[in-house]
């Protein structure tokens, strides 16, 4: 067991990794719990609009997709910390804002289209310049563990934060949920200043954002495998993130549930989240993972069509467990296989792409807000398992280089 344990957790042996780590831990809580509360307060004021909540979840979706674009340009010219800081002060500024809109009672839905589409900006420029730093810190060898360890905390926030997210919610209001948020991405900005700086590399190329990412795009399309991997974990997130993201509204559709349980659901998908990570984390080199990745649709896909076959709160508990394992098994294990792939001076590049999956997830709610609209949850959420089962059979046919890494 100690060995075991060892081997989990064995980059946050590195000082350097563990401050980022931490730092990243405290900021997504307060993701985290304004996600869901996002969720619930839009649904709320919208007079329980699908379409609308859905259309505030897209908002971040075109501001990622463009700063996706400049991120890898920009990390690769400015200082790792400062950039990570500014984004988290970002946060706390956006959270900030929010809470003061709803004291004075002046929120409205389109203030919070606005607050979803800075929080993407902001988003796109933290994933680059993080899988730039990871690597100089742990090293080729320890990649994969500390990926898997960055998921295992965003899972443990997930459990966590949602569910005292929705207690805040119901015994301080929104404004108490947004000011915590606030509050805990300050803390992340102290933590982070106790990472030493990462200057960039002065014999880096100095390209265009054009000429960068045709060099980019290039170097992806000439590693097969690492094309088969993006394009999985690309439509993966498509199919599968926008159920996370409308999560609340889904289930009071289909169970009526209260915020609590809300809260309770979006946490149990954080513990099959963290089993996943912790799995994922073990995993080396020669374990047959991109096996692994190809099955976490198959996963995906079965517990989305029971969960469409049988509406119970309870049922739907346990089945968060298999959506929270398979979400996390595509994110982490895709970022660890595409980061092993590259080469440094593409790493930049790489995790931008998968920025832009978040981005293409935004643009798979609204469809999907439009679908429950007309046809109500459980059939939206029958559809989509088909779908995933169905790619799973595709790609397990046609990409057999994935299917085959070790």
């Amino acid at each position: 067991m100690r060995k075991a344990l060892d081997r989990t957790f064995e980059s946050l042996k590195v000082r350097q990794f563990l401050f980022l780590w931490l730092g990243m831990t405290a900021g997504m809580s307060g993701t985290q719990m304004q996600f869901f509360a996002r969720g619930v307060l839009v649904f709320d004021i919208t007079d329980e609009n699908f379409l609308l909540t859905g259309v505030v979840g897209v908002g971040f979706g075109p501001a990622m997709l463009v700063g996706s674009v400049l991120a890898p340009v920009i990390s690769m010219r400015v200082e790792g910390r400062r950039m990570i800081q500014l984004v988290q002060a970002g946060q706390v500024i956006l959270a900030g804002s929010v809470a003061v809109l709803l004291l004075t009672d002046t929120l409205i839905w389109q203030y919070m289209l606005v607050a979803s589409i800075v929080q993407g900006g902001l988003f796109s420029f933290m994933m680059p310049v993080r899988q730039v730093m990871i690597p100089k810190m742990v090293g080729n060898e320890l990649m994969s563990n500390a990926m898997s360890l960055n998921a295992a905390a965003m899972s443990l926030t997930s459990i966590a934060a949602p569910a005292i997210g929705g207690v805040l919610y119901w015994k301080i209001g929104p404004e108490g949920v947004y000011l915590v948020v606030a509050g805990l991405n300050i803390v992340a900005v102290l933590v982070t200043g106790l990472i030493s700086k990462f200057p960039p590399d002065p014999n880096a190329p100095r390209r265009s954002v054009l000429a960068s990412w045709t060099e980019g795009f290039r170097h992806v399309a000439s590693r097969k495998t690492l094309l088969q991997v993006m394009i999985f974990s690309g439509f993966a997130a498509l199919l599968t993130m926008p159920f996370r993201m409308l999560l609340p509204p889904i289930a009071i559709d289909m169970f009526d549930a209260s915020k609590v349980e809300n809260g309770i659901l979006v946490a149990v998908v954080g513990v099959g989240s963290l089993i996943g990570a912790l799995g994922i984390a073990n995993l080396r080199s020669g374990q047959r993972r991109g096996f692994v990745l190809l099955a976490s649709s198959l996963i995906s896909g079965v517990a989305f069509i029971l969960f469409a076959s049988l509406p119970i709160y309870w049922i739907g508990l346990i089945l968060m467990i298999p959506v929270g394992f398979a979400e996390v098994v595509r994110f982490a294990l895709g970022q660890a296989l595409s980061m092993e792939l590259t080469d440094d001076d593409h790493r930049a590049h790489v995790a931008s792409l998968f920025m832009m999956s978040f981005s293409v997830v935004a643009l798979g709610m609204l469809p999907l807000g439009i679908a429950m609209e007309a046809y109500g949850a459980r059939a939206s959420m029958m559809g989509l398992g088909i779908l995933l089962v169905g790619s799973w059979l595709v790609s397990m046919v046609f990409m057999r280089g994935l299917r085959r890494l070790g």
